[in-house]
């Protein structure tokens, strides 16, 4: 039901009693916050407070709860499916407001989620640390990628980027704030990583960082088909060793590649330090470079304006176990040519680490004792205008959802697949039927982040 303006100007008063910046409410304020990345569906909120502490964030939970009103969690907007908006309730916008990141002796960094990647990179950086894993988008918030995992280069060696936490501060629906880990509330701290801001709203974290090794030493291998990419892949399925820590391979526009990348100290190093083992022996035609670690890093920007003038983004990723992902790219060449060849599609792979908790909503979480697992993603960016292509790209992924459950993989929930309750039941089953339970517990008006999990 729409907010009535009397309701709404009481809204704005109430919650600005309590936060530092002004609430925005007008047409033009609101306008930027009606879509998210992936710009397929457009919703109004009724208000946006821009949140630069933890106090603005416990306040307008508060008031939201006393109230009725939805509240959706926003970071960099780089949600797919609009997880980031909000239809007629209040969109928080976590804003980065000062600096707040303490690196400690033993080498963790204590840090609020309304941070940056890109920021919390260059504050490491300067003090010889590193994130383990970085995430392509260098502008998107810590909250936002720990609320749905985290992937990246660097997962071959290092897993996800909630790997890494050892305790994160979560602030519940009712406002209230404590903190969590693997021994204190271990089954919210569970639940808040990869959880999709169900269980409460993750407002810092002490993470683990490592040392900065600026030289990368990187081979690049050429393929004729994503087939044979995945076969030269073989040795990952069981690998352990110190190098390489990068990996990616990707097709794009008809260039079917493989990168992997050793890290070393200094330009000398990795300049007579060959990468070791399989690498080496591919017959693949193959590259050697060196390069600092941003090269890993796919910038993507994302464009602001009217939402009828934005590219839509049909993007989804799934996991699978080795022969599994043989399986996939076998159905993905064997399908119609323009699924995959055409220009405006991106095909993307990560070797991911399996990691040392099995975190309910990970996609790693599958039914395999495999140590290490595969992701691979399917990009369509739809231009204005083409309904016949975004039609395609829907049903494109509806059918690539279905080959996953058949071969016994896991969506990634940031995706815009198409995922009913039956189907999450399906994938995820008793972690689901657990999560409802926790919301029903926590939030039982289901007013935090409703349109967090299909």
């Amino acid at each position: 039901m729409e907010m009535s303006a009397v309701e709404k100007d009481a809204l704005v008063k109430a919650l600005g009693a309590g936060v530092r910046q002004p609430i925005l409410s007008s047409p033009l304020e609101l306008r930027p916050y009606s879509h998210d990345f992936g710009g397929i569906q457009q919703r109004h909120p009724a208000v946006v407070v821009r949140a630069w502490s933890e106090q603005d964030l416990v306040h307008t939970l508060r008031v939201a709860r006393e109230r009725g009103v939805p509240v959706t969690v926003r970071g960099s907007g780089h949600s797919l499916r609009a997880q980031s908006l909000s239809d007629g309730g209040i969109v928080v916008e976590n804003v980065g407001g000062e600096p707040d990141i303490l690196v400690n002796e033993d080498g963790t960094v204590e840090v609020t989620t309304r941070t940056r990647w890109g920021e919390l990179e260059a504050a490491l950086n300067m003090v010889g640390r590193t994130a383990p894993v970085l995430t392509d988008h260098m502008a998107t918030a810590l909250g936002g990628t720990l609320s749905v995992a985290g992937y990246g280069a660097r997962s071959l060696q290092y897993g996800a980027h909630l790997d890494q936490v050892e305790r994160l501060r979560l602030i519940l629906p009712d406002g209230s704030a404590r903190w969590c880990s693997r021994t204190e509330d271990g089954e919210l701290f569970q639940y808040a990583l990869g959880g999709f801001g169900q269980v409460g709203v993750i407002e810092r974290v002490v993470m683990r960082t490592h040392a900065y090794r600026p030289a990368v030493r990187v081979q690049l291998n050429e393929f004729d088909s994503l087939g044979a990419l995945v076969e030269s892949l073989a040795w990952t399925a069981d690998f352990d060793g110190g190098s390489p820590d990068h990996f990616f391979g990707q097709q794009k526009r008809g260039q079917v590649q493989s990168v992997f990348g050793a890290s070393h100290e200094d330009e000398a190093k990795a300049a007579s330090t060959p990468i070791p083992g399989p690498l080496e022996k591919q017959a693949q035609r193959r590259t050697h470079l060196l390069v600092r670690p941003g090269y890993f890093i796919q910038a993507r920007t994302r464009a602001d304006g009217p939402l009828d003038t934005l590219p839509r983004q049909y993007w989804s990723d799934y996991c699978f176990d080795y022969e599994g992902l043989k399986a996939f790219v076998q159905y993905l060449e064997a399908g119609p040519r323009e699924r995959i060849w055409d220009d405006n599609c991106l095909v993307r792979m990560l070797a991911l680490k399996r990691g040392e908790v099995r975190w309910p909503f990970d996609i790693r979480s599958i039914g395999t004792t495999a140590s290490r697992l595969y992701g691979i993603g399917v990009y369509y960016r739809i231009e204005p205008g083409e309904d016949a292509k975004a039609e395609l790209a829907r049903q494109a992924h509806r059918d690539f959802l279905a080959r996953c459950l058949e071969l016994g993989g896991r969506p990634y929930l940031y995706g815009c697949n198409e995922l009913t309750p039956e189907l999450m039941q399906r994938f995820y089953g008793d972690a689901y039927a657990r999560l409802k339970a926790l919301r029903r517990e926590l939030d039982p008006d289901g007013l935090l982040n409703p349109g967090g999990l299909p």
